[in-house]
Protein backbone atom coordinates (compact mmCIF):
# COMPACT_ATOMS: atom_id res chain seq x y z
CA UNK A 1 0.00 0.00 0.00
CA UNK A 2 1.71 3.25 -0.63
CA UNK A 3 1.52 5.60 1.98
CA UNK A 4 1.76 9.43 0.96
CA UNK A 5 3.72 11.39 3.55
CA UNK A 6 2.48 14.37 4.73
CA UNK A 7 4.33 16.72 7.27
CA UNK A 8 4.08 20.22 8.65
CA UNK A 9 6.68 23.06 7.95
CA UNK A 10 6.17 25.45 10.03
CA UNK A 11 2.15 26.46 10.52
CA UNK A 12 1.79 24.67 7.01
CA UNK A 13 0.75 21.17 6.26
CA UNK A 14 2.25 19.69 3.07
CA UNK A 15 1.37 16.61 1.15
CA UNK A 16 -0.64 14.00 1.63
CA UNK A 17 -4.43 15.16 0.99
CA UNK A 18 -3.03 18.87 2.39
CA UNK A 19 -4.20 22.06 0.01
CA UNK A 20 -1.52 22.78 -2.69
CA UNK A 21 0.50 25.52 -0.89
CA UNK A 22 1.55 28.68 -3.24
CA UNK A 23 5.39 30.14 -2.30
CA UNK A 24 7.40 33.02 -4.00
CA UNK A 25 10.95 33.93 -3.05
CA UNK A 26 12.55 37.08 -2.47
CA UNK A 27 15.16 38.62 -4.62
CA UNK A 28 15.89 41.21 -2.39
CA UNK A 29 19.67 41.23 -0.70
CA UNK A 30 19.59 38.96 2.21
CA UNK A 31 22.28 41.38 3.95
CA UNK A 32 19.37 44.24 3.90
CA UNK A 33 17.42 43.25 6.44
CA UNK A 34 14.49 45.83 6.31
CA UNK A 35 14.04 45.53 2.71
CA UNK A 36 13.85 41.65 2.41
CA UNK A 37 10.85 42.12 5.17
CA UNK A 38 9.06 44.57 3.48
CA UNK A 39 9.16 42.78 0.18
CA UNK A 40 8.19 39.21 2.07
CA UNK A 41 5.14 41.66 3.43
CA UNK A 42 4.32 42.31 -0.07
CA UNK A 43 4.49 38.48 -1.24
CA UNK A 44 2.02 37.65 1.74
CA UNK A 45 -0.37 40.17 1.37
CA UNK A 46 -0.48 38.54 -2.30
CA UNK A 47 -0.50 34.92 -1.52
CA UNK A 48 2.84 33.61 -0.48
CA UNK A 49 1.92 30.88 1.85
CA UNK A 50 5.41 30.29 2.22
CA UNK A 51 8.73 32.36 1.42
CA UNK A 52 12.03 31.47 0.07
CA UNK A 53 15.33 33.92 0.42
CA UNK A 54 18.40 32.95 -0.94
CA UNK A 55 21.80 32.36 1.72
CA UNK A 56 24.38 32.61 -0.45
CA UNK A 57 27.11 32.46 2.38
CA UNK A 58 27.64 32.14 6.01
CA UNK A 59 27.26 35.85 6.50
CA UNK A 60 23.67 35.91 5.42
CA UNK A 61 22.70 33.41 8.08
CA UNK A 62 22.69 36.01 11.11
CA UNK A 63 20.56 38.48 8.28
CA UNK A 64 18.26 35.76 7.86
CA UNK A 65 18.18 34.90 11.61
CA UNK A 66 16.67 38.74 12.20
CA UNK A 67 14.78 38.58 9.26
CA UNK A 68 12.71 35.80 10.42
CA UNK A 69 12.49 37.12 13.85
CA UNK A 70 11.67 40.33 13.00
CA UNK A 71 8.17 38.83 10.73
CA UNK A 72 7.81 36.59 13.98
CA UNK A 73 7.89 39.13 16.47
CA UNK A 74 4.76 40.93 13.96
CA UNK A 75 2.76 37.47 14.45
CA UNK A 76 3.52 36.46 11.39
CA UNK A 77 4.17 32.77 11.17
CA UNK A 78 4.53 32.16 7.31
CA UNK A 79 7.46 29.34 6.67
CA UNK A 80 10.47 30.61 5.68
CA UNK A 81 12.92 28.19 3.43
CA UNK A 82 16.61 29.17 3.05
CA UNK A 83 17.88 28.63 -0.38
CA UNK A 84 21.40 27.22 -0.13
CA UNK A 85 24.06 26.85 -3.39
CA UNK A 86 27.57 25.80 -3.07
CA UNK A 87 28.45 25.49 0.14
CA UNK A 88 26.55 22.71 2.24
CA UNK A 89 27.80 24.52 5.87
CA UNK A 90 25.76 27.11 5.01
CA UNK A 91 22.88 24.59 4.88
CA UNK A 92 23.87 23.06 8.22
CA UNK A 93 24.24 26.84 9.57
CA UNK A 94 20.52 27.61 8.54
CA UNK A 95 18.83 24.06 9.33
CA UNK A 96 18.50 25.61 12.99
CA UNK A 97 17.03 29.13 11.75
CA UNK A 98 14.04 28.27 9.06
CA UNK A 99 11.50 25.45 8.62
CA UNK A 100 13.26 24.44 5.59
CA UNK A 101 16.37 24.58 3.37
CA UNK A 102 16.28 23.74 0.04
CA UNK A 103 19.63 22.31 -1.02
CA UNK A 104 20.90 21.36 -5.23
CA UNK A 105 22.91 18.07 -4.91
CA UNK A 106 25.35 19.39 -7.47
CA UNK A 107 26.62 20.91 -4.09
CA UNK A 108 27.00 17.52 -2.48
CA UNK A 109 29.31 15.75 -5.48
CA UNK A 110 32.66 15.37 -6.96
CA UNK A 111 33.76 18.51 -8.61
CA UNK A 112 31.16 19.52 -11.92
CA UNK A 113 33.50 20.24 -15.10
CA UNK A 114 30.49 19.09 -17.47
CA UNK A 115 32.76 16.59 -18.63
CA UNK A 116 32.38 12.66 -19.29
CA UNK A 117 33.28 9.96 -16.22
CA UNK A 118 33.65 6.56 -17.56
CA UNK A 119 33.05 4.71 -13.84
CA UNK A 120 32.63 1.51 -13.20
CA UNK A 121 29.75 0.60 -10.59
CA UNK A 122 32.40 0.41 -7.76
CA UNK A 123 33.58 3.75 -8.67
CA UNK A 124 30.00 5.25 -9.29
CA UNK A 125 28.57 2.92 -5.64
CA UNK A 126 31.70 4.97 -3.96
CA UNK A 127 30.99 8.13 -5.37
CA UNK A 128 27.29 8.06 -4.34
CA UNK A 129 28.45 7.08 -0.40
CA UNK A 130 30.92 10.37 -0.41
CA UNK A 131 27.79 12.42 -1.46
CA UNK A 132 25.78 10.62 1.16
CA UNK A 133 28.47 11.01 3.99
CA UNK A 134 28.65 14.90 3.14
CA UNK A 135 25.06 15.23 3.62
CA UNK A 136 24.93 13.76 6.84
CA UNK A 137 25.80 16.47 9.09
CA UNK A 138 22.19 18.53 7.63
CA UNK A 139 20.11 15.83 8.05
CA UNK A 140 21.34 15.41 11.63
CA UNK A 141 20.79 19.45 11.86
CA UNK A 142 17.57 19.26 10.25
CA UNK A 143 16.13 16.31 12.66
CA UNK A 144 17.12 18.16 15.75
CA UNK A 145 15.41 21.29 14.71
CA UNK A 146 12.02 19.72 13.18
CA UNK A 147 13.19 21.30 9.71
CA UNK A 148 11.86 20.03 6.35
CA UNK A 149 14.61 19.59 3.61
CA UNK A 150 13.60 20.27 -0.08
CA UNK A 151 15.72 17.98 -2.32
CA UNK A 152 16.06 20.26 -5.60
CA UNK A 153 16.80 18.40 -9.14
CA UNK A 154 17.44 21.12 -11.76
CA UNK A 155 17.95 19.69 -15.16
CA UNK A 156 20.67 22.05 -16.23
CA UNK A 157 22.95 21.39 -12.75
CA UNK A 158 23.24 17.06 -12.77
CA UNK A 159 26.44 16.43 -11.92
CA UNK A 160 28.70 14.31 -14.47
CA UNK A 161 28.33 11.48 -12.93
CA UNK A 162 24.83 11.10 -13.53
CA UNK A 163 24.70 12.80 -16.75
CA UNK A 164 27.63 10.59 -17.91
CA UNK A 165 25.50 7.44 -16.92
CA UNK A 166 22.07 8.25 -17.79
CA UNK A 167 22.07 11.44 -19.89
CA UNK A 168 20.91 14.70 -19.75
CA UNK A 169 17.95 13.44 -19.20
CA UNK A 170 14.51 13.07 -17.64
CA UNK A 171 15.20 9.98 -16.11
CA UNK A 172 18.86 11.32 -15.39
CA UNK A 173 16.79 13.67 -13.20
CA UNK A 174 14.52 11.15 -11.20
CA UNK A 175 18.10 9.08 -10.54
CA UNK A 176 19.34 11.99 -8.84
CA UNK A 177 16.30 12.01 -7.01
CA UNK A 178 16.16 8.54 -5.70
CA UNK A 179 19.81 9.00 -4.78
CA UNK A 180 19.21 11.27 -2.12
CA UNK A 181 15.92 9.95 -1.06
CA UNK A 182 17.87 6.57 -0.21
CA UNK A 183 20.00 8.81 1.99
CA UNK A 184 17.54 10.61 3.40
CA UNK A 185 15.87 7.50 4.39
CA UNK A 186 19.31 5.60 5.19
CA UNK A 187 19.81 8.29 7.98
CA UNK A 188 15.88 7.65 8.76
CA UNK A 189 15.21 11.41 7.45
CA UNK A 190 11.25 11.87 5.99
CA UNK A 191 10.58 15.45 5.99
CA UNK A 192 11.74 15.59 2.30
CA UNK A 193 10.30 17.52 -0.90
CA UNK A 194 11.71 17.01 -4.16
CA UNK A 195 11.34 18.95 -7.01
CA UNK A 196 12.29 18.51 -10.87
CA UNK A 197 13.32 21.78 -12.46
CA UNK A 198 13.62 22.50 -15.80
CA UNK A 199 13.04 25.29 -18.34
CA UNK A 200 11.20 23.02 -20.81
CA UNK A 201 7.94 22.23 -19.61
CA UNK A 202 7.90 18.56 -21.41
CA UNK A 203 11.34 17.68 -19.54
CA UNK A 204 10.00 19.30 -15.98
CA UNK A 205 6.62 16.93 -16.66
CA UNK A 206 8.05 13.83 -17.64
CA UNK A 207 10.93 13.90 -14.71
CA UNK A 208 7.97 14.76 -12.47
CA UNK A 209 5.93 11.66 -13.69
CA UNK A 210 8.65 9.11 -13.81
CA UNK A 211 9.59 10.43 -10.20
CA UNK A 212 6.14 10.19 -8.90
CA UNK A 213 6.06 6.68 -10.46
CA UNK A 214 9.13 4.95 -9.01
CA UNK A 215 8.10 6.62 -5.42
CA UNK A 216 4.82 4.86 -5.68
CA UNK A 217 5.97 1.80 -6.98
CA UNK A 218 8.58 1.89 -3.63
CA UNK A 219 5.40 2.29 -1.86
CA UNK A 220 6.17 5.91 -0.52
CA UNK A 221 5.30 9.46 -2.16
CA UNK A 222 7.04 12.47 -1.05
CA UNK A 223 5.34 15.58 -1.33
CA UNK A 224 6.23 17.19 -5.08
CA UNK A 225 7.26 21.06 -5.39
CA UNK A 226 6.22 22.10 -8.83
CA UNK A 227 7.68 24.85 -11.55
CA UNK A 228 9.26 25.68 -14.42
CA UNK A 229 12.56 27.28 -13.71
CA UNK A 230 13.59 30.21 -15.76
CA UNK A 231 10.00 30.58 -16.93
CA UNK A 232 10.72 34.54 -17.88
CA UNK A 233 8.57 37.02 -17.94
CA UNK A 234 5.14 38.25 -19.15
CA UNK A 235 2.51 36.29 -20.89
CA UNK A 236 5.04 33.88 -22.25
CA UNK A 237 6.08 33.25 -18.61
CA UNK A 238 2.91 33.15 -16.83
CA UNK A 239 1.96 30.51 -20.29
CA UNK A 240 5.13 28.47 -20.07
CA UNK A 241 4.71 28.26 -16.36
CA UNK A 242 0.56 27.26 -16.56
CA UNK A 243 1.31 24.66 -18.70
CA UNK A 244 3.52 22.45 -16.75
CA UNK A 245 2.37 23.13 -12.91
CA UNK A 246 -1.06 23.03 -14.27
CA UNK A 247 -0.94 19.92 -16.37
CA UNK A 248 0.44 17.68 -13.36
CA UNK A 249 -1.98 19.48 -10.67
CA UNK A 250 -4.62 18.05 -13.52
CA UNK A 251 -3.18 14.83 -13.03
CA UNK A 252 -3.21 15.09 -9.57
CA UNK A 253 0.81 15.11 -8.81
CA UNK A 254 2.23 18.11 -7.29
CA UNK A 255 1.76 19.49 -3.31
CA UNK A 256 3.47 22.76 -3.70
CA UNK A 257 4.08 25.39 -6.47
CA UNK A 258 6.04 28.68 -7.75
CA UNK A 259 5.22 30.65 -10.52
CA UNK A 260 8.74 31.56 -11.21
CA UNK A 261 9.00 35.16 -13.40
CA UNK A 262 11.38 37.42 -14.06
CA UNK A 263 9.35 40.49 -12.08
CA UNK A 264 8.96 41.41 -8.88
CA UNK A 265 8.41 38.32 -6.57
CA UNK A 266 4.78 39.64 -5.25
CA UNK A 267 3.41 39.18 -9.14
CA UNK A 268 4.16 35.21 -9.05
CA UNK A 269 1.77 34.44 -6.68
CA UNK A 270 -1.61 36.37 -7.96
CA UNK A 271 -1.04 34.46 -10.88
CA UNK A 272 -0.29 30.80 -8.91
CA UNK A 273 -3.91 31.45 -6.98
CA UNK A 274 -5.63 31.80 -10.58
CA UNK A 275 -3.73 28.90 -11.74
CA UNK A 276 -4.85 26.86 -8.96
CA UNK A 277 -8.70 27.90 -9.91
CA UNK A 278 -8.15 26.86 -13.51
CA UNK A 279 -7.49 23.50 -12.10
CA UNK A 280 -9.99 22.98 -10.00
CA UNK A 281 -12.72 24.24 -12.66
CA UNK A 282 -11.11 21.72 -15.57
CA UNK A 283 -10.89 18.00 -16.10
CA UNK A 284 -9.01 15.96 -18.29
CA UNK A 285 -11.88 15.52 -20.55
CA UNK A 286 -11.97 18.91 -21.15
CA UNK A 287 -8.83 18.40 -23.74
CA UNK A 288 -10.49 17.62 -26.85
CA UNK A 289 -8.25 16.92 -28.92
CA UNK A 290 -9.42 16.25 -32.72
CA UNK A 291 -7.23 15.59 -35.55
CA UNK A 292 -3.94 16.15 -33.27
CA UNK A 293 -5.35 19.46 -32.69
CA UNK A 294 -6.94 20.24 -28.83
CA UNK A 295 -9.86 22.30 -28.63
CA UNK A 296 -10.96 24.59 -26.52
CA UNK A 297 -13.95 26.55 -26.51
CA UNK A 298 -14.76 28.76 -23.28
CA UNK A 299 -16.72 31.87 -22.18
CA UNK A 300 -14.76 32.66 -19.16
CA UNK A 301 -14.35 36.95 -18.91
CA UNK A 302 -11.35 36.82 -17.01
CA UNK A 303 -8.37 36.98 -19.29
CA UNK A 304 -5.84 35.58 -16.91
CA UNK A 305 -8.22 32.42 -15.91
CA UNK A 306 -8.78 31.45 -19.36
CA UNK A 307 -5.39 31.78 -20.50
CA UNK A 308 -4.40 29.39 -17.62
CA UNK A 309 -7.03 26.86 -18.94
CA UNK A 310 -6.21 26.91 -21.99
CA UNK A 311 -2.41 26.60 -20.92
CA UNK A 312 -2.90 23.96 -18.35
CA UNK A 313 -5.49 21.55 -20.86
CA UNK A 314 -2.10 22.35 -23.67
CA UNK A 315 0.77 20.75 -21.39
CA UNK A 316 -1.81 18.07 -20.47
CA UNK A 317 -2.77 17.23 -24.38
CA UNK A 318 0.96 17.59 -25.56
CA UNK A 319 2.12 15.39 -22.34
CA UNK A 320 -0.60 12.72 -23.23
CA UNK A 321 -1.69 12.73 -26.81
CA UNK A 322 1.25 14.77 -28.45
CA UNK A 323 -0.84 17.15 -29.86
CA UNK A 324 0.24 18.81 -32.94
CA UNK A 325 -1.71 22.60 -33.08
CA UNK A 326 -4.64 24.34 -30.78
CA UNK A 327 -7.70 25.97 -30.99
CA UNK A 328 -9.38 28.34 -28.60
CA UNK A 329 -12.60 30.12 -29.06
CA UNK A 330 -13.82 32.49 -26.68
CA UNK A 331 -16.11 35.18 -27.48
CA UNK A 332 -14.94 37.91 -25.44
CA UNK A 333 -11.44 38.63 -26.65
CA UNK A 334 -10.27 40.16 -30.24
CA UNK A 335 -9.26 37.21 -32.77
CA UNK A 336 -5.80 38.77 -32.65
CA UNK A 337 -5.72 38.37 -28.80
CA UNK A 338 -6.69 34.70 -29.04
CA UNK A 339 -4.48 33.88 -31.82
CA UNK A 340 -1.64 35.17 -30.18
CA UNK A 341 -2.23 33.18 -27.06
CA UNK A 342 -2.02 30.27 -29.40
CA UNK A 343 1.36 30.89 -30.95
CA UNK A 344 2.56 31.81 -27.44
CA UNK A 345 1.06 28.24 -25.89
CA UNK A 346 2.68 26.29 -28.83
CA UNK A 347 5.21 27.92 -28.20
CA UNK A 348 5.73 27.44 -24.78
CA UNK A 349 5.34 23.61 -25.43
CA UNK A 350 7.53 23.90 -28.11
CA UNK A 351 5.19 22.59 -30.65
CA UNK A 352 5.65 24.85 -33.09
CA UNK A 353 8.64 27.76 -32.34
CA UNK A 354 7.39 31.08 -33.99
CA UNK A 355 10.03 33.55 -32.60
CA UNK A 356 13.25 33.50 -30.28
CA UNK A 357 12.72 31.36 -27.09
CA UNK A 358 13.82 33.44 -23.94
CA UNK A 359 14.83 31.43 -20.68
CA UNK A 360 15.28 34.04 -17.80
CA UNK A 361 15.79 33.31 -14.19
CA UNK A 362 13.46 35.25 -11.33
CA UNK A 363 16.40 36.48 -9.80
CA UNK A 364 16.90 37.00 -6.36
CA UNK A 365 19.38 38.36 -3.98
CA UNK A 366 22.64 36.94 -5.65
CA UNK A 367 21.33 38.91 -8.55
CA UNK A 368 23.88 42.07 -9.29
CA UNK A 369 22.18 44.02 -11.95
CA UNK A 370 18.48 44.79 -13.21
CA UNK A 371 17.92 41.25 -14.97
CA UNK A 372 13.96 42.68 -15.54
CA UNK A 373 15.48 45.78 -17.71
CA UNK A 374 17.86 43.76 -19.20
CA UNK A 375 15.38 41.36 -20.13
CA UNK A 376 13.00 43.26 -21.86
CA UNK A 377 15.80 45.06 -23.76
CA UNK A 378 17.04 41.49 -25.29
CA UNK A 379 13.28 40.71 -25.96
CA UNK A 380 12.53 43.88 -27.71
CA UNK A 381 16.10 43.49 -30.16
CA UNK A 382 15.96 39.94 -30.39
CA UNK A 383 12.53 38.38 -31.04
CA UNK A 384 12.33 37.77 -34.20
CA UNK A 385 14.36 34.54 -34.37
CA UNK A 386 12.24 31.28 -34.52
CA UNK A 387 14.88 28.43 -33.09
CA UNK A 388 17.00 30.69 -31.55
CA UNK A 389 17.36 30.53 -27.86
CA UNK A 390 18.83 33.33 -25.37
CA UNK A 391 18.90 32.87 -21.96
CA UNK A 392 19.01 36.25 -19.20
CA UNK A 393 20.47 34.63 -15.83
CA UNK A 394 21.05 35.95 -12.58
CA UNK A 395 24.15 34.95 -11.62
CA UNK A 396 26.74 32.02 -11.90
CA UNK A 397 24.50 29.91 -9.97
CA UNK A 398 21.77 29.63 -12.31
CA UNK A 399 23.94 31.02 -15.60
CA UNK A 400 26.06 28.06 -17.61
CA UNK A 401 23.93 24.95 -16.45
CA UNK A 402 20.42 26.44 -16.15
CA UNK A 403 20.65 27.75 -19.86
CA UNK A 404 23.14 25.15 -21.05
CA UNK A 405 20.70 24.49 -23.91
CA UNK A 406 20.95 28.27 -24.87
CA UNK A 407 22.79 29.57 -28.13
CA UNK A 408 23.34 32.45 -26.53
CA UNK A 409 23.09 34.12 -22.79
CA UNK A 410 23.62 36.92 -20.19
CA UNK A 411 24.80 35.97 -16.99
CA UNK A 412 25.00 38.23 -13.55
CA UNK A 413 28.36 39.37 -12.63
CA UNK A 414 28.87 41.80 -10.25
CA UNK A 415 28.32 45.44 -9.41
CA UNK A 416 25.91 45.67 -12.50
CA UNK A 417 28.15 43.82 -14.92
CA UNK A 418 27.39 40.78 -16.41
CA UNK A 419 29.26 38.00 -18.81
CA UNK A 420 28.22 37.02 -22.49
CA UNK A 421 27.84 33.13 -22.55
CA UNK A 422 28.06 31.05 -26.34
CA UNK A 423 26.82 27.50 -25.11
CA UNK A 424 28.23 27.05 -22.10
CA UNK A 425 31.46 28.74 -23.22
CA UNK A 426 31.94 32.38 -21.40
CA UNK A 427 32.85 34.55 -24.11
CA UNK A 428 33.80 37.92 -22.10
CA UNK A 429 35.00 38.99 -18.77
CA UNK A 430 32.54 41.39 -16.68
CA UNK A 431 31.11 44.34 -18.90
CA UNK A 432 28.25 46.86 -19.15
CA UNK A 433 24.96 45.73 -20.00
CA UNK A 434 25.68 47.56 -23.23
CA UNK A 435 28.48 45.95 -24.04
CA UNK A 436 26.78 43.07 -23.66
CA UNK A 437 23.99 43.63 -26.02
CA UNK A 438 26.34 44.90 -28.75
CA UNK A 439 28.10 41.67 -28.56
CA UNK A 440 25.01 39.37 -28.00
CA UNK A 441 23.97 41.76 -31.37
CA UNK A 442 27.15 40.55 -33.15
CA UNK A 443 26.37 36.45 -32.22
CA UNK A 444 22.57 36.91 -33.65
CA UNK A 445 23.67 38.26 -36.77
CA UNK A 446 26.07 35.45 -37.28
CA UNK A 447 23.66 33.16 -36.78
CA UNK A 448 20.88 34.39 -38.50
CA UNK A 449 23.60 33.83 -41.33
Amino acid sequence: MNSKTEFSIGNVRIGGNAPVVVQSMTNTDTMDVAATVAQCHRMMQNGAEMIRITVPSLKEVEPLRQIKERLRAEGIQTPIVADVHFNPKVAEAVASVVEKVRINPGNYVDKRNFSHLDLNDTEYAAAVERMAMRAAPLLEQCRKHDTAIRIGINHGSLCDRIVSRYGNTPNAMVQSALEWIDICERYDFHKVVISMKSSNVLTMMEATILLHEEMEKRGCTYPLHLGVTEAGSGLEGRVKSAAGIGALLLMHVGDTIRVSLTEPPEQETPFAHTLLRAVQQTRPEDADVQDDTLVFSSDDTDFDLWMAKAATLAGYAYFKHRIRDIRLENPHFPETEIRNLEAVILQACRIRMTKTDFVSCPSCGRTQYDIQSVLTKVKERFSGYPGLKIGVMGCIVNGPGEMADADFGIVGASNGLVCVYKGKQRLTGAVTVDEALDQLAQLVGEWSL
